[in-house]
């Protein structure tokens, strides 16, 4: 298990995802007695009250939105530049048997609550609490951001915002493991030498699979990796990414906020992305994405059924360069509407846009 000594119990995994949520502690935990101090009960008031003013009802307007566009059938989600955001992906794929996500982020540990006194679980949740404050409000990671708050060991590791979203999404979580992805692209139980990967030839890429239920249904799956994708980190570095991701099959992809990584090329933009990008226009069967992911201009109108929502003018200023005159000649043409949500970088009312493409049989 992906924890320390002595906390391997499905019980525990459970029960130190919820505290993370702020949703108490069951009465014969050791957290117990830590979640009825003031304390924890500010914590829990605050994230409560964080999350309902933003992100609840915001994934709640995705989900109804979402209804009648989702693909009709589904096993593999892949969700490339995901950072720990399994919460949106639950939103547009709560019923995929496994979610694959990745970032420049490591995955961490979960902390052993068990063993901790109270000055450093009240420490480790202002971690987390400070990791948190940019999702909640405007429902995206500042990646610069997120690298200088994220650690390895603490509460705010990938993994312990991974098993927070699952806890505000109303999931049990029943395990977690290191992994990783040896040569071949095969997967492996990951080692605790993984976490200091040095990113030299050949390396092996770590990384954390959680599995958990949702409504005591099925058994769901989260396997996330730490790996850099450029073109010329996957030659040098990370070879055996995208044979791995051969070997998974068929997916659906979602892409949100993926600062238009994809869009880089020529001389003036050495870090180029055109392998993860061929490999999702090859592998995915159903694709939604807002401006920052794949070039409108990729999909071949005979291979996708493209539809277009929201509004689109241009990207937010940082990233003004991005501007895509296609899509917005599409989007002003054959949009369906105004988005009554927040989804990537324009996150205020009204002006987010999606893409959904669907390839054609």
């Amino acid at each position: 298990m992906l924890v320390a000594s002595g906390v391997s119990a499905a019980g525990d995994l459970a029960g130190t995802a919820r505290f993370l949520a702020g949703k108490g502690a069951a009465s014969d935990s050791k957290l117990a007695e830590y979640a009825r101090t003031q304390s924890y009960a500010e914590y829990a008031e605050q994230i409560a009250s964080s999350w309902k003013q933003f992100q609840q009802p915001n994934l709640e307007r995705m989900r109804t939105w979402w209804t009648d566009r989702a693909p009709a059938k589904y096993s593999t989600v892949f969700y490339p530049f995901s950072g720990p955001d399994i919460g949106n992906a639950l939103v547009f794929f709560p019923d995929a048997d496994s979610y694959l996500m990745f970032g420049l982020e490591p995955p961490g540990a979960i902390p052993d609550l068990q063993s901790m006194d109270e000055e450093a679980i009240s420490s480790g949740l202002n971690e987390l609490k400070a990791s948190l404050s940019t999702i909640l409000q405007v429902n995206y990671f500042f990646t610069k951001a997120m690298e200088k708050k994220l650690g390895k060991g603490s509460f705010n590791s990938i993994t312990g915002l991974l098993m927070f979203f699952l806890a505000m999404s109303d999931c049990e979580v029943i395990g977690a493991r290191r992994i990783a992805i040896g040569r071949g692209g095969a997967l492996v139980e990951g080692t605790t030498a993984d976490d200091s990967v040095s990113g030299g030839s050949h390396s092996r890429i770590p990384g954390v699979e959680i599995t958990f239920k949702r409504n005591r249904s099925k058994q769901q799956t989260i396997r996330y990796f730490m790996v850099n994708v450029a073109d010329a980190y996957l030659a040098k570095s990370s070879p055996d990414f995208l044979p791995y991701l051969k070997s998974e099959g068929r997916f659906v992809t979602m892409i949100k906020s993926a600062s238009y990584l994809m869009h880089k090329e020529g001389v003036a933009e050495p870090a180029h992305f055109e392998q993860i990008r061929s490999l999702i226009l090859k592998q995915s069967d159903f694709v939604v994405q807002d401006d920052s992911g794949v070039p409108l201009r990729l999909f071949a109108r005979d291979a996708w059924k493209l539809r277009f929502h929201g509004k689109y003018e241009a990207p937010t200023p940082e990233f003004d360069k991005y501007l895509q005159k296609d899509l917005k000649v599409e989007t002003q043409r054959n949009s369906t509407g105004k988005l009554s949500f927040s989804y990537g970088y324009a996150f205020k009312e009204g002006e987010s846009n999606l893409m959904t493409a669907e390839r054609a049989p």
